[in-house]
């Protein structure tokens, strides 16, 4: 990973799913598609610069790794 590149982990938390960018930028959803809601709003996120989206497990295993650069633009 480069200098400067933004780590979004898509995590479960509290029978829900958290966004966790950093302190105090951690955003939880529930209901069914918490999860998915979750990778959209990292998603959306991710059109501000360049980095990745780890979404991680029940264990906090990588479970799948989303790349985005947006500087190429």
């Amino acid at each position: 990973m480069q200098p400067g590149a933004t780590i979004i982990e898509i995590r479960p938390f509290r029978g829900g799913w958290q966004g966790y960018e950093g302190p105090g930028v951690q955003p939880y959803w529930t209901g069914e598609h918490a999860k998915e809601d979750a990778i959209g709003y990292a998603t959306a996120r991710a059109k501000l610069g360049r980095g990745e989206i780890r979404v991680l497990d029940n264990a906090g295993e990588v479970e799948r790794v989303i790349p985005f650069d947006q500087t190429e633009k």
